[in-house]
């Protein structure tokens, strides 16, 4: 018996072991991700497969993107570093919760996302504080009624693509 068990646990540490990502060597990366990632150049052997791996695909997505792109990002990191323990939680929370929805919930809420975004700052900020001065009770009346409101658009689309059809 304690044989199996030893063999068991020799078997699973093995496939732990081979299901964990390799280890990236710092002259595997290309020019450019070495230099994103430049300051991790004297510790990189000490950083475990998996943070190379994500740090390496970060830097590679880094490169690719616009100098807007970077300052948008530079800005949302300063957001996140400026969130206390409790706050970055609620925030992983609430993306994991995301994460889970159905596709189709989700591409609403990314495109009421664009459209929010889409709005002159002055009202972004006016909704914001409409939003923040209204109790529970209001918040599901409005989120009862703009649910109402989707789905009469939706109806409404779906209308109108049966009229295009048969015109």
């Amino acid at each position: 018996m304690n044989k199996l068990f030893t063999l068991i646990v020799l078997i699973t540490y093995c496939a732990w072991g081979y299901a964990q990502e390799e280890v990236i060597q710092w002259s595997d990366l290309s020019a450019e991700q070495q230099r994103v990632l430049q300051r991790f150049e004297g510790r990189w052997f000490e950083l475990s497969p998996e943070k190379q791996s994500k740090l390496a695909r970060g830097a590679k997505r880094w490169s690719s993107m616009t100098p807007e792109q970077r300052a948008q990002a530079k800005k949302r990191m300063q957001r996140w570093k400026s969130l206390d323990d409790k706050q970055k939680q609620q925030v992983r929370d609430r993306f994991k919760h995301f994460e889970q929805l159905p596709p189709e919930q989700r591409r609403k809420i990314r495109e009421r996302y664009k459209w929010f975004q889409s709005l002159p700052p002055e009202q972004r900020q006016r909704l914001r504080e409409r939003w923040k001065n209204m109790t529970p009770e209001q918040r599901h009346k409005m989120r009862k009624k703009m649910k109402n409101h989707a789905r009469k658009r939706g109806i409404d689309k779906d209308r109108d693509q049966r009229r295009r059809e048969i015109d």
